[in-house]
């Protein structure tokens, strides 16, 4: 490296003899302490490292600079050999890549937002996709059997909840070797009772270990019980924590979608069908899905239009399709929508809408944007973007940068994108400052009571209490269930005007605005903000 002191972030892999890396190769390695072994190993199976990532060189602390730029220091400075080599990336050929990937039979992909500062942890801005049913587990225990070790491992992983979750037993795979290292590795680790916090038709002669060791398996499909199909034992893993170790979501083949009663009328007003409904989520699915993904959602399904019967539904019934990725929120099983097939499954349902939360799994404690909820009571639209200007004054005031959209229904959102490392208490304390702010300076304009019947009429009521942990908010881009079907449509600040109203977006006209503009709210996913000095601003606003 042309470098004095550096840091990088990479990983050491072993390849077979396509080039393609195989943690069975590398396995052999992991543990071996022999030198002379290892020097056999070295010359029969050579691993590489592939440097990805560069935190840190001569003096700079570059974990802030955008991946881009970094990744322009690293190629910079590495010369390559066969020991070290650099991770080349591609740009905006994710699909193709994707597909090559499939064909090369490599295990999957990791793509990173370009714009992305460096994180120590998972985080929303990188993605792992996996093209092979393979993953790491936590070791919790292991059943005795005719073997003089052991018959099999019993595997688990962290839910969203932290819970260790039981997977199902893995008993092949084993040489006499491992099984031997394996037990020695184990029985220094036995408890008396199970680690584990959830989990069905567990083996009663289980032997509970401490759930520190990680073992690398194959498998056929996850089951609908959530267990293993057809488990094979790779090896053991030493370079993650336990901690670390969740469900991971394969890349599934596209799905073939079988809709129905498409010529039901779901808007009367207008006669616009399910079919309907359906062709506007497959044009704006691009824009719209990276807005629910990693989100749970609440569906309101309304199976016979905007003027039947609707109902509420959380969690996911057994029968749903095995490819539909769920997570498990305090015992309630909620559908996210990663992608375009599950949409179009929801819409099919009869959601006309989508409502997701305003945090992310892996952060559902941590909101990724703070919620400005602009409601009218009983006045005009022209208050409404009265107060909507009047809150983007106070955010230009603190430093913050605010995106307005419609509601679809009668009134306007404001997103605070943040990253998310606040409490949903602390972005709603956050609102409320604002809020309470405002209606001090502009008593004849905001109404603050928080029951409908104390609230002042021809007012604005700015609802700080919709944030909170499993409450949910139209998203961007979905066409609600009123008459007209208006669609929630994110906005230029210099559109919010007098002029503005709510029913000039529908989901005849929204599309080519969609077309032209792109996704004017990327912004809520790509530039989050740090609050706390705007909250120091917004002190010296409020003893003003």
């Amino acid at each position: 490296m042309d470098a004095e002191t550096a840091i990088l972030d990479g990983e050491i892999v072993a390849l077979d003899a396509n080039g393609i890396s195989k943690f069975e190769l590398i396995q052999p390695r992991i543990h071996q302490t022999d030198a002379h072994a290892i020097a056999k190993l070295g010359q029969k199976n050579p691993v590489h490292f592939i440097a990805f990532d560069i935190p840190y060189l001569d003096g700079y602390d570059l974990r802030r600079v955008p991946l881009e730029e970094r990744k322009r220091v690293l190629a910079a400075i590495l010369k390559p050999c066969p020991l070290l080599r650099y991770s080349d990336h591609f740009a905006d050929s994710g699909e193709q890549l994707l597909d090559a990937a499939k064909h090369a039979g490599l295990e999957g992909l990791v793509s990173k937002r370009a714009t992305s500062v460096y994180e120590s942890r998972r985080s929303p801005e990188w993605q792992k996709i996996k093209l092979t049913t393979e993953q790491e587990f936590v070791i919790a225990g292991y059943t005795p059997g005719e073997r003089d070790t052991f018959a099999s491992l019993v595997l688990a992983y962290r839910d969203d909840d932290g819970a260790l979750v039981y997977a199902g037993n893995v008993g092949t795979g084993f040489t006499e070797k491992m099984l031997r290292e394996l037990l020695a590795m184990v029985e220094p680790r036995v408890i008396p009772k199970s680690p584990l916090d959830r989990g069905t038709k567990i083996p009663k002669d289980t032997v509970w270990v401490k759930p520190e060791l990680i073992a690398q398996v194959k498998f056929l499909e996850w089951t609908s019980e959530g267990r293993l199909r057809a488990p094979v034992y790779l090896g053991l893993r030493a370079d993650k924590a336990p901690v670390e170790v969740v469900r991971e979501k394969p890349q599934t083949k596209e799905q073939a979608l079988k809709f129905t009663n498409v010529d039901k009328v779901y808007f009367p007003e207008h006669g616009y069908t399910k079919g309907d409904l359906l062709l506007y989520y497959d044009t704006v699915a691009p824009l719209i899905v990276p807005h629910l993904k990693g989100r749970p959602l609440s569906l309101k399904r309304y199976p016979n239009g905007i003027h039947g019967e609707y109902f509420f539904q959380k969690n996911t019934p057994d029968n749903y399709p095995s490819w539909l990725r769920t997570e498990l929120v305090d015992k309630t099983r909620f559908i996210i929508c990663d992608d375009k097939q599950t949409l179009l499954y929801l819409t099919n349902l009869g959601c006309i809408d989508q409502n997701p939360w305003m945090s992310r799994v892996g952060t559902l404690q941590n909101p990724d944007f703070i919620l400005m909820d602009i409601d009218p009571f009983e006045c005009e639209f022209p208050k409404v973007v009265e107060a909507a200007l009047l809150v983007k004054e106070k955010l230009d005031a603190i430093g913050l940068t605010g995106y307005p959209k419609t509601t679809g229904g009668d009134g306007l959102h404001i997103y605070v994108p943040v990253e998310p490392v606040y409490t949903y208490e602390q972005a709603r304390f956050f609102a409320e400052i604002i809020a309470r702010l405002l209606a001090a300076e502009h008593p004849k304009l905001f109404t603050t009571p928080r029951a409908v019947e104390k609230r002042e009429k021809d007012r604005v009521y700015f609802d700080w209490m919709q944030i909170a942990e499993s409450k949910t908010i139209s998203a961007p881009y979905v066409v609600r269930a009123h008459a007209g079907a208006p669609v929630a449509t994110p906005l230029l600040w210099s559109e919010v005007t007098p002029k503005l109203h709510p029913s000039q977006f529908t989901i005849r006209t929204a599309p080519e605005r969609f077309a032209k503009l792109g996704d004017i709210f990327e912004g809520v996913l790509t530039k989050p903000q740090r609050i706390e000095a705007a909250f120091g601003k917004l002190d010296q606003l409020v003893r003003r």
